[in-house]
């Protein structure tokens, strides 16, 4: 597979898109009935991710897909599969969020849509609805 990404399945999907493991992770790291050794724990990921992926800028010609004449951040953002280190870092985050009772999954796709943005550790693409996903 050349894409990887994490999935919470139940958390807030939006068009017909799981959502990744940041907003769940930000939750988790503010909700305060959250035990403070798993707090500390995913905002010691949290921070990682901040200083080490770089977070596409959401832009008509980056970021954005157009559907029926509007403008919507809607691109998917996937790790390539070289990007191991990033790819760790997800395995911890989505084991911290287990232990909150928040699954992720891992999924992996040959091609995840239309590319939209690429920089060394992952893309954004418009998703296509007829592209198969592999679950881990």
């Amino acid at each position: 597979m050349n894409y990887v990404r994490f999935i919470t399945p139940w958390w807030r999907v939006r068009r017909h898109v799981d959502c990744g493991p940041f907003g769940p992770a930000y939750d988790a790291w503010r909700d305060e009935r959250v035990p403070e050794v798993l707090r500390v724990a995913i905002g010691q990921e949290i921070d990682w991710f901040e200083t080490n992926l770089p977070v596409p800028k959401p832009r008509r010609d980056a970021f954005c897909v157009r559907s029926r004449r509007v403008w919507r951040a809607d691109g998917i953002c996937w790790f390539l599969a070289e990007a191991r280190e990033m790819i760790a870092h997800a395995f911890v985050l989505a084991s911290l969020l287990d232990e909150v009772g928040v699954p992720v999954r891992k999924v992996a796709a040959e091609c995840p849509g239309t590319i939209l943005y690429r920089d060394p550790w992952q893309v954004v693409a418009k998703p296509r609805r007829d592209e198969r996903l592999l679950f881990n």
